[in-house]
Parts: structure tokens; sequence; C-alpha cells
């Protein structure tokens, strides 16, 4: 490993800060701090753990933040998290609420720029691939959460984090879950067998990218086993639908036990997970030529796709800011992006390109900043060897345009797919990308639904093509400039921003029933898809902004507004935040 390439300065002028945002964000801040503090004395003042864990069952179950149930389950799977990073005064309330995204995080003494081995090359524009030249496919899946205890006629809307199942009791009427589904649920099996039956009966893909997020999210009632056998039921229906195609997977977010739990590597916490997986994935990755020995060690590898094109797999939890063990390391606690910066100086050396997949997006708030800034760094660096980026995890239809650090021109595009998965107010979709066989090149991106509500009422699924991008975005090309230039359509055509909103809900009912047309919304959306890191995307909100520090809080509003699934420490905090009961309890900074 080049332990010189990426460095730690001291200073902290590539730290943005954003003290407008902050001072908005002060009593959510205020709140975890407190809640934070609150835990640290407990523990501090000679509780043991049972009586720590026992009073946030409590808490959790006396206001109501999760049902009694919930609270009895996830609270203890986060035990370690607890007492190792949360309860440890090393670390300050505010910088562990920082972490999570709740607080400002600016982390003294750091800058996260990073000392290539080689400098960058002129950048040498893309050239399109001839016309009728000999094209390969690949199948993009994402987010299946299936949800096997999924049953018809159960209550949808149970007040869980997941309902639909036999536990939850029968629904009346709406709240009645439908044979193939519910947008409040996670999807079932029979709508899973459907969707890959029909992509098997019209196209044999040539690879498939599998990029994570397996189990449902019933996070409070989940075991090793649970989490293991959920991907291999992944494993043997691609095996099944699909026998004989390279799968290339990568590790989500919901693997862990608890949810978003990836303990550093030196700790061998997560090895019960690499080791299994990779045991399951070894038939596609063996066959790859595949250096397993990075699996084992945080759940990335590198392949070889095809002549002058490699795969490069991420595990993106290594920059989950609700994976509270990268509290304790968060530059690059896997040597990932080291590996990475190694693996992009052999491609660029072979005169080879690189397909990057990973799970969680950089340019979204669940990945933390300054590491999203370090791979934005590395894509920059790379950025004639990178054909471009995939990733999954939001469950929406989305793309994002990396810009160059010296004239800003675009320079790559990520590629984030809609999920498998209905939850929430999705349609279940894939994505199947026509690429150049010799360069590699994308030629298409063609992506394809169910309509659940359709099929519960005509008794099976239709599958249907959502949309051919060339097609809907009038592009010649699918290079970052031609990506681009549909972010600028978007900004300036209304068509063309309603299009893509309907898009990111995959045709589900919800972006008709909840049309986007204020300013905080259509910014929200425009400056995620102008964004490859958070900080960019605040910047951007901020901007279009002009100052107006009304329309700055209405636009953070918004985004606060739009549902999310349970994660763990913010969805505690927010939901005890909106909690009637939280201003009698606070006193002097402490919870009493």
């Amino acid at each position: 490993m080049m332990k010189q390439s990426i460095t730690t300065s001291y200073n902290n002028e590539n730290i943005e800060k954003y003290s407008k945002t902050a001072a908005l964000s002060a009593v959510t801040c205020d709140l975890c701090s407190t809640l934070v503090t609150s835990l640290q004395d407990l523990s501090e003042s000679g509780k043991n753990a049972d009586e720590i864990i026992k009073f946030a069952i409590d808490f959790c179950t006396l206001f109501h933040i999760e049902k009694k149930n919930v609270c009895e389950g996830i609270i203890p799977l986060f035990r370690n998290e607890t007492f190792e990073i949360v309860a440890n005064k090393t670390y300050s309330p505010v910088y562990i609420c920082g972490f999570v995204g709740i607080c400002p995080f600016n982390p003294a003494n750091y800058s996260g720029t990073i000392v290539f081995p080689t400098p960058k090359p002129p950048h040498v524009p893309p050239v399109p691939p001839a016309k009728g030249g000999p094209t390969k496919t690949i199948l993009h899946l994402s987010d299946f959460h299936i949800d096997q205890f999924y049953q018809e006629g159960m209550n949808a809307d149970c007040g869980q984090p997941v309902c639909c199942r036999a536990a939850d009791g029968p629904g009346s009427g709406s709240n009645a879950a439908g044979a193939w589904g519910d947008y409040r649920c996670d999807v079932n099996l029979p709508m899973v067998h459907s969707m890959l039956s029909n992509i098997a009966s019209q196209v044999t893909p040539d690879y498939i990218f599998w990029t994570g997020d397996n189990p449902p999210h019933d996070v409070w009632m989940q075991t090793h086993e649970t989490q293991l056998n959920a991907s291999a039921l992944i494993t043997d229906l691609l095996d099944k639908y699909f026998p004989g195609v390279q799968v290339y997977p990568a590790i989500g977010n919901h693997e862990g036990v608890p949810v978003n739990s990836f303990p550093l590597p030196d700790t061998g916490g997560a090895n019960w997970l690499y080791s299994q997986l990779e045991k399951d994935w070894s038939n596609w990755l063996l066959s790859s030529g595949v250096d397993t020995s990075t699996i084992s060690l945080g759940g990335y590898y590198s392949a070889e796709m095809m002549p002058g094109t490699r795969l490069v797999s991420l595990n993106m939890n290594w920059c989950n800011n609700q994976n509270l063990w990268m509290i304790q390391n968060i530059t690059d606690p896997a040597g990932m992006l080291e590996w990475l910066i190694e693996t992009m100086e052999s491609i660029e050396a072979a005169k080879e390109r690189a397909y990057i997949i990973g799970h969680i997006p950089t340019g979204i708030s669940d990945c933390i900043d300054i590491w999203a800034q370090q791979l934005y760094q590395i894509v920059d660096r790379y950025e004639d060897s990178i054909i471009a980026l995939f990733f999954g995890h939001t469950h929406h239809d989305q793309f994002q345009v990396y810009h160059d650090k010296t004239d800003g021109h675009p320079m790559a595009v990520s590629y984030i797919a809609p999920s498998v998965t209905t939850y929430t107010n999705q349609n279940p979709s894939y994505r199947i990308y026509t690429i150049d066989q010799d360069s590699g090149y994308i030629l298409e991106s063609s992506t394809y639904h169910g309509d659940v509500a359709d099929a519960n009422t005509k008794g099976f699924p239709t599958w249907k093509l959502t949309y051919n991008a060339t097609t809907a975005y009038n592009m010649t090309n699918m290079f970052a400039a031609d990506w681009q230039s549909v972010l600028d359509n978007m900004n300036t055509n209304t068509q063309v921003f309603n299009q893509y909103y309907n898009f990111f809900y995959a045709q589900s009912p919800y972006a008709s029933s909840n049309p986007c047309t204020s300013k905080s919304c259509i910014d929200y959306y425009t400056c995620e898809a102008a964004s490859g890191y958070y900080a960019q995307y605040k910047q951007c909100v901020a901007n279009k902004s002009n100052g107006d520090l009304e329309q700055l809080t209405k636009t953070q509003n918004f985004v606060k507004s739009l549902p999310k699934a349970l994660s763990s420490f913010t969805t505690l905090t927010k939901n005890f935040n909106q909690h009637s009961t939280y201003k009698h309890i606070r006193k002097n900074n402490k919870l009493y």
C-alpha cells in the first residue's frame, strides 16, 4: 500500500463551513448533543450496560419513538456501538452528532488532500464509438429488500418500520396489502420472481451489476443468519434465472448487523459477513481472476470484465455516516482508497478503462463528506480511465455529474438505479445498459418497471419500458458532458424536470400526487444531480438561494419532510425532536 498517497495536512482550508445552515439546524444539533451527553454521563456514573440499555428501551417506548417491540429489538443490537463509541468521552457529543450529519462536522487538523503517485495527464475528451459496432448488455439490479414474510391482506400501515406481515394483523380497505405488493412495504417474493422471469425471457445479459441491500427493513429483528440468508436467496435467484452470466456484487448498508454496522477491519467484527459472501460469490468472482483477499479485509475487489475494461467494486460502508465505527477512523479505515489509487494507476498504465460500482452514492448526506471528497479527487485524477460509476441505496432513479476541480468541465457521471423493492413509494424497477464492446462506453440506459397498483388490480404484473435515456433526454451520447446538458435542461425546462421527477419515483403514484413545483423542491433535486459530494450539494442550494435565508430554510425543511427509512441514530433523534414532551424534559443540556 502507498501510505503516502492520502495525507492529513494540518489546516482547515478545504473544509467548507456553513454557519447559516448550522444556525438553522441548532435545535436538532442541540437535541442530539443532549442525548449523547446524557448517555455518556450515565455510563460514567457507574450504571452497568444492562441498566443503560433498559433505560434507552424505556425512553424509546415512553416517548413513542417506535413501538415497544421495535425499541426492545433495535436498541440492544446497537449495544457495541453504544458503549464503545457513543458513550466514550474520547468523542465529544458535537463530534458524534456531526459525524451522523446532525451537527456541523469540521474535524480539526484535516484537509483530506490526496497526493497522487503520478500527476494527472492532460484530459483527452472521449470519442464516441462508431455506430453499428458489437455491443454487450449489463443488467443493473439494486436494493432488493425481499420480504419473505409479506402476506396478502395484512395491515400495510402498522406503524412499524416495515409492515404487511401476519404479525401486523389484517388490514382493511386501502390498508390491506395487495397480492403483488404495497408501496409502504418491502417487495414480496412473487413480484421478484415475475421481474426476473420477465428479464430472462427478454434478454440474456452479458453482465449483472448487483449493488447491494438484500434483507428487508425489519431492522429490529435481524441476526447474522437472517442477513446471510437474504443474500444467499438473491444469489440463488440470479443463478436460477441467469445461469452462466457473470455477476458483480457490491455490499449494501443493510447487510450488516445491526443495520449500517461495519466494524473496522482490525477488529474482525464483520468477518462473519465477508467470509460467507466470498463463498457465495466464488463461482462468479474466481472466474474473473478476483483477488479475494480484499473482500476478506474490507468487502471490496477488482475484476477483469472484458479485454480493456475492468470492474471495481467498492464497499461504500466505508463512507457511511450511519456506520458509527467510522468515527474511529474517518480517513480510510479499510485501506480501500489507497488500494483504489493503486488499482487505477495500473489501469491507466495499461491503457484500460474501469466501471466503478458500489452501494451508497457520494453526493448525498449519507456518505461522509470528507471521505466522499477523497473519492471525488480520485475520480478527477483518473477521469479518462473511468467510464462511469454505478450505485443504488436511495431507491430512486437518479444521476449525478462530477466536475473537474480545475476548469469545472463535466468529468464523470454516476448512475443511481431505482430499487427492486417497493419501499417506499416505488414501482419495482431494473435497468439495462447497452455498451460498446470495444471501448466499454455506454450507448444506452434502458429502465423498466412493474406497476404495483396495476398488478393488484389485474391480478398479474406487466413489465414496461419506463424510458430510454437517449430518447427521453434527447441525448446524442452518454458521456458526462451529455448528462450535464440534461441537468442544464432540468434547470430551465419545466417539462424536462417533471419528466425526471416522475422517473425518480419509478412512475409510482407518489410523483403525481406530490408534484414538485416549489423552488425548494426543484432546488433539492437539481442540486443533488449536480453534486458528487455533500458539500457541493449544500453550496449549490446556498447559491440558488442567493443569500435568501428564508428560502434556504424552506429548502432544508423540505428535505427533512421527505420520507426516509429507519436507519439508526438519526431516526431516533429526529423522531424525538418532533415529540411535544421534549421541551419538558430538557434541562441544563441534560435529559432527566
